[in-house]
C-alpha cells in the first residue's frame, strides 16, 4: 500500500510534466494559422503570374494582329464611330455559360452593333470562369461612357467601360 501511495503522485507528476511539455492550444492556433496565411501568399502569387502570363498573351494576340497587315479602320454605327485599335470598349453582359454570351453577341450583330464579342476571364482549374460581353472598340472613354449610356437606357441594365489596351 506504501508502494501505492509513493508511485501515483509520482505517476501523476510524471504525466503533468509531460503534458506541460507539449505545445498549448493557442501556440497550435499560431502554427495553423501560419500555415494558412503562407498558403494564401502562395496563391496570391500564382494569381498574379496567371494574370501576367494572360496580358502578355492578349498582348502578344494584339500584336500579331497588328503585324498582320490589319489597317487601322473605322465604322459608323448609329453615330457612333468604331475604331479597330481603340482603348475602350462597353461591356454590357457577363455569363458562365460561352453559349449564353454567344446569344447575347446575336442579339447586338442585329441591332446594328457589329463590333460585338466576348472574352473569357478567370480560372478553369478553379471553375471561375467568366465570359464578358463587349461591344466595340474606341479611341475615348466618353465615346464608350456615350454608347453605354444609351445601351443601358435601350435595354435598362447597366455596362462597363473598359480599358483594353
Amino acid at each position: 500500500m506504501k508502494n501505492i501511495r509513493i508511485k501515483l503522485p509520482l505517476i501523476v507528476l510524471v504525466l503533468f510534466v509531460v503534458q506541460a511539455c507539449g505545445p498549448t492550444e493557442e501556440e497550435k492556433r499560431a502554427k495553423e494559422q501560419a500555415r494558412m496565411d503562407s498558403l494564401l501568399k502562395v496563391q496570391q502569387q500564382q494569381i498574379a503570374e496567371e494574370t501576367a502570363r494572360l496580358q502578355q498573351q492578349n498582348a502578344e494576340n494584339l500584336t500579331s494582329e497588328e503585324t498582320q497587315g490589319q489597317e487601322e479602320m473605322t465604322s459608323e454605327s448609329e453615330g457612333y464611330t468604331f475604331a479597330q485599335n481603340g482603348e475602350y470598349a462597353v461591356q454590357v453582359g457577363a455569363f458562365r455559360s460561352e453559349e449564353k454570351a454567344e446569344g447575347y453577341i446575336a442579339k447586338w450583330s442585329d441591332r446594328n452593333y457589329p463590333n460585338a464579342y466576348t472574352v473569357k476571364v478567370g480560372e478553369e482549374e478553379y471553375g471561375d470562369v467568366w465570359f464578358r460581353v463587349r461591344v466595340g472598340f474606341f479611341d475615348s472613354k466618353e465615346a464608350a461612357e456615350k454608347l453605354g449610356a444609351e445601351l443601358a437606357a435601350e435595354i435598362n441594365s447597366g455596362y462597363w467601360v473598359s480599358k483594353v489596351k
